[in-house]
C-alpha cells in the first residue's frame, strides 16, 4: 500500500488527511486505542525480549512482524510502523445517487451491505429526511452496528465491554508494574491515582484509615490482574482485552 492510500483509520475521525504533517499525524494519533496498543507492549517484559532479538525463534515473533521494535519513540515507531499497520486497506464507501442503468444492476446483485431508495425530490427536505430516518431505524443496526468487523486494516482492534476510560488505566497500571514489578498493592493505588469512581465509593462514605488501606488494596488487585491481561493479550495481537 503507498503512502498516498494510507490515511483511514477507525480510531482517527477524518482519518490522516493528505497535506497534514508528520508532527500532527502521531499526535493525532496519540489519542488513540493505537497509543495505548504501543504502550502495552513496552509494558510487556516478554515482546521487549522478542524485540532484543528482532523477532527470531521467538513465541511472539508474529507480532513483532507487524509491530516491530516498539522500544523507539512514539512518534518514530507510528510514522514508520503504526500508520502503516492501522490504515484501512481500502476507502470506506460514501452515500451517493447513482443512475438508473447503476439501479438496476445493483438489484440484480444480491447483497446485505446497501440500501437502494427511491426519494421524490418536490418533498420538502425534512419530510424527506423524516422518512429516511424511519427507513434506517427498519434496515440499518444503530448503535449495534459493530464497524471494527468491517476493518481492512493489517492489525484489528478488539470490540470490547471495557470503558473507553478504562484502558488508559490498565495501561498506567501495566507500566508501573513493569517499572516496579514488587510494588505493594496499597502503593500501586496510590501511584496509579485510581480515583473515588475505579473504587467504587458512594459519595457520603467514610471509612476508617485501616478500611480505606483495605479498599484500595482491593482495587488495586482487581486492577493489576486485568492489566497483567491486557498486556499478555495485547502482545498476542489482541487488544484491548481482559479475557
Amino acid at each position: 500500500m503507498s503512502e498516498q492510500e494510507l490515511g483511514l483509520y477507525k480510531e482517527i475521525p477524518g482519518g490522516l488527511r493528505k497535506g497534514r504533517s508528520t508532527a500532527d499525524d502521531w499526535r493525532k494519533a496519540k489519542e488513540t486505542m493505537y497509543y495505548e496498543w504501543w504502550r502495552c507492549l513496552n509494558a510487556s517484559k516478554e515482546y521487549l525480549e522478542c524485540c532484543d532479538k528482532k523477532g527470531k525463534n521467538h513465541e511472539l515473533a508474529d507480532t513483532y512482524a507487524l509491530f516491530g521494535d516498539v522500544t523507539i519513540s512514539w512518534a518514530n515507531w507510528w510514522n514508520k510502523i503504526g500508520k502503516r499497520i492501522f490504515s484501512e486497506r481500502r476507502q470506506y464507501p460514501k452515500v451517493r445517487a447513482i443512475e438508473q442503468e447503476e439501479a438496476l444492476k445493483k438489484l440484480e446483485v444480491e447483497a446485505e451491505d446497501f440500501l437502494i431508495l427511491d426519494i421524490p425530490l418536490n418533498l420538502r427536505r425534512v419530510t424527506i429526511l423524516e422518512q429516511i430516518n424511519k427507513l434506517l431505524d427498519e434496515h440499518h443496526d444503530g448503535k449495534n452496528l459493530d464497524v471494527r468487523v468491517q476493518s481492512t486494516a493489517l492489525v484489528q482492534l478488539e470490540t470490547t465491554k471495557l470503558q473507553h476510560k478504562t484502558i488508559p488505566v490498565l495501561v498506567d497500571v501495566a507500566e508501573i508494574l513493569f517499572r516496579t514489578p514488587d510494588i505493594q498493592l496499597y502503593q500501586l493505588a496510590q501511584r496509579a491515582k485510581l480515583a473515588e469512581i475505579h473504587l467504587g465509593r458512594k459519595v457520603q462514605e467514610t471509612n476508617s484509615p485501616e478500611q480505606e488501606k483495605q479498599r484500595r488494596q482491593m482495587a488495586a488487585s482487581r486492577y493489576k490482574e486485568q492489566a497483567e491481561r491486557l498486556v499478555y493479550n495485547a502482545a498476542r495481537l489482541k487488544f484491548p482485552s481482559i479475557e
